[in-house]
């Protein structure tokens, strides 16, 4: 039997589909981790300082690109002031200065950050050799505030470490060592035997201990400095460790709890044990970090895959081009997968929801504010206009008129709840006013509606199966996995078209239907 011509249309669109991205998988090597966005960091240093018609310098250690991290977009802002950048052994630094400096000075460096995350696996076999090059020679040493040799580290570390046979035994010790000391905030230099005695440390304390252990047992180990980068300003640098393993400089954060491990979010700007800035004394100096994060493609996306036929190239590059967020991008991706997770619940399992596409609507606005703020506000917006709806329908108001009547009420909601959100701090609720107001109207009017024609039971029942299914959408939308197979093979787009025009034509009984109808088909199966 031949099939009918609406299913021979929804196999080729769905056989297309997997073949474009079968051909893509097996000629051109796509993999997801390619398509993965990046988080984006735009970081500013601003400085500032009062002179009093005397030279004045200002000294800072500036990112570099390496295997990990990459930096552009790199802006100097300096009026007055003479700039250059010095790369040394420590890492590339900036230094401002000015043989008269008169007032209060600003200064401003900004640039974009995009870092991975790295995890680096340590073989248990591995021993600690005997013999380093000697380039390796300093990090074995002791120091001022790294105090190696002294007596006290040497008790420390027999006694956690003198019985360990191998290099992760070793440091999985003096981790676990130094990430037990109390934290404490920043409050100026904390050597490594400060750090014992006090049994408390900030992260620098911590780290200066680490490292002398870690020399103390013939392993390599060097600071290193920078940024834990998260949105907003911060006045907070940070400081960690790598240790030479294997010809690779391994990273370690006891403070963290960073077991050769180091987020994608860690801004690298020198090794050693140095300070972000340094600046001329009793200039009333002050300082501060801002950053802004956003998602970003791939920068492999601009490299290797550039080329490839059915790549999303040309769209990233679009997007960023005019400044669009790459959120953007994937909620348009995303829309229709969460639509057909609409229609399955609706057309297969029987649910009843407000509006068709409203709960896709309504997950998709809910990234900005969360899941839980988005329910809140849907649950809000259905209650104003319920209790406006009943006034307004005995008044005899035309429908029209109402629908603009209850907009202005929604819009008014919105407002004071962002405000509300904003002067307490809430910030994700804030992004309520994303929601898409018009179609929520709408839909609460049905609501008020439905309690005329059906009561308030039904009304609550379809108003509870459009919040089930919300949030299955949401949690299909903002599926890592989902965003990347669609990033990457955005034929599937393809392949939904023909699963609807299947579902289109489903004829069968619903799932729920199963369960209001089992006394029904019980008896004819008794029959």
């Amino acid at each position: 039997m031949q099939l009918q011509s609406f299913k021979l249309f929804a196999v080729i669109l769905i056989l297309l589909a997997i073949m474009l991205a079968s051909a893509k998988i097996i000629f051109w090597d796509y993999a997801f981790e390619r398509f993965l966005p990046k988080t984006r960091y735009e970081v500013s240093y601003l400085y500032s300082f009062e002179g009093f018609d005397e030279p004045v310098f200002l000294s800072t250690f500036l990112p570099v690109s390496d295997r990990r991290q990459t930096i552009t977009e790199q802006i100097n802002s300096s009026p007055g002031m003479n700039f250059s950048i010095n790369p040394g052994m420590s890492g590339n630094v900036g230094r401002w200065e000015t043989t008269r400096a008169n007032g209060k000075t600003s200064v401003s460096y900004a640039f974009e950050f995009i870092g991975e995350a790295r995890k680096y696996l340590i073989d248990s076999a591995l021993q600690i050799p005997s013999f380093y090059p000697s380039l390796l020679e300093d990090y074995l040493e002791a120091t001022e505030n790294i105090q190696a040799n002294h007596p006290q580290i040497r008790e420390i570390y027999s006694g956690i470490a003198a019985d360990k046979e191998n290099t992760l035994g070793v440091l999985t010790a003096i981790h676990e060592y130094t990430g037990q000391l109390k934290p404490m905030p920043f409050k100026g230099v904390t050597d490594a035997l400060t750090a014992v005695r006090l049994g408390e440390a900030s992260c620098n304390g911590m780290s200066r201990l680490f490292v002398a252990l870690a020399r103390t047992g013939n392993i390599p180990s060097r600071l290193v400095g920078g940024i834990i980068l998260n949105d907003g300003s911060k006045r907070t640098s940070h400081q960690w460790v790598e240790a030479y393993i294997s010809g690779e400089w391994v990273p370690f954060d006891p403070l963290n709890d960073h077991f050769a491990y180091i987020p994608h979010n860690f801004l690298k700007l020198y090794t050693g044990d140095e300070f972000v800035y340094t600046h001329t004394p009793n200039i009333n100096f002050d300082y501060t970090f801002k950053i802004n994060s956003s998602l970003s493609a791939n920068p492999v996306l601009y490299g290797e895959l550039a080329s490839h036929p059915l790549n999303a190239y040309e769209l990233w590059e679009a997007f960023d081009s005019i400044g669009v967020p790459i959120g953007l991008l994937k909620i348009i991706l995303l829309l229709p997968l969460g639509a057909f997770v609409v229609a399955i619940f609706r057309n297969v399992i029987g649910f009843n929801t407000f509006g068709v596409f409203l709960p896709a609507l309504i997950a998709v606005a809910s990234r900005e504010t969360g899941l839980g703020w988005g329910i809140v506000a849907f649950l809000l917006v259905i209650g104003i206009v319920s209790i406006a709806h009943f006034p307004l329908q005995k008044w005899g108001i035309l429908y029209t008129p109402k629908l603009v009547i209850m907009l202005v009420l929604v819009v008014i909601l919105f407002l004071l709840i962002s405000y509300f959100a904003i002067g307490t701090g809430l910030i994700s609720l804030a992004y309520v006013t994303l929601f898409p107001i018009v179609v929520l109207t709408i839909s609460a009017e049905r609501f008020a509606r439905k309690i005329d024609e059906d009561g308030f039971r039904e009304a609550l029942l379809v108003t509870l199966q459009t919040l089930v299914v919300v949030v299955i959408a949401f949690y299909v939308m903002n599926s890592r996995s989902m965003e990347t197979f669609f990033l990457a093979f955005p034929e599937f787009f393809l392949a939904i078209i023909g699963l609807n025009i299947l579902l289109g034509r489903w004829v069968g009984i619903r799932m729920l239907e199963y369960y209001r109808f089992r006394a029904l088909i019980n008896n004819n199966h008794s029959a």
